[in-house]
């Protein structure tokens, strides 16, 4: 009884809670974005958690809206918390510290995993070495599935924007990785 005296009603208590649970619902996305785009954990981490914290003390803009828009509105606010940090840093983002990834290898030989550690270090490479924008275009695309529409959105870029640059990331990941990525039939 007192909760809800202290939030106002019983009503505000659910809505918080639906909130609480579309952040959790998004925490290991934002994170994998984050990373995509600072490069190491520690900074990752940073941008995860500023950007849940701004989400939360704005969340009654989510409230009526759709775990999707949800997730686009989170990851606007990852891009922007990065792009903060980028500009108070005063570095170029190419001099983010490498990604230590490791592949899940459970079941496969030593060799195989050897294979593939190696190929995803060399994919990574090749995705970091791309321009911000199109990197951030095709970790959007490939790893959180979203539309160009969506992207476009969390970018603050138009659709055909979106569509060019992800066309290039493609491209360029294509002639760099040729053994790992086919070409166009």
């Amino acid at each position: 009884m007192v909760g809800r005296r202290l939030f106002g009603s019983e009503e505000l208590c659910r809505v918080n809670e639906r909130v609480e649970d579309l952040l959790k619902e998004s925490v290991q996305r934002v994170y994998r974005f984050a990373l995509r785009l600072a490069g190491n954990s520690h900074q990752a981490e940073d941008i995860t958690q500023e950007t849940l914290l701004r989400a939360w003390r704005h969340a009654s803009q989510i409230r009526d809206q759709d775990s999707q828009a949800v997730r686009v509105w989170l990851f606007q606010i990852a891009a922007n918390v990065w792009r903060d940090q980028l500009r108070r840093a005063k570095h170029p983002a190419s001099q983010v510290v490498p990604l230590h990834e490791q592949p899940d290898g459970r079941s496969k030989q030593p060799d195989q995993q050897l294979t593939q550690r190696e190929s995803l270090q060399q994919a990574l490479r090749a995705m970091r070495s791309l321009p911000d924008r199109q990197r951030q275009v095709l970790h959007l695309a490939a790893c959180e599935e979203m539309s160009l529409a969506e992207i476009a959105e969390v970018l603050g870029i138009s659709t055909g924007s979106a569509k060019s640059s992800l066309s290039l990331a493609r491209k360029t990941m294509r002639a760099r990785l040729p053994d790992l990525i086919p070409g166009p039939s």
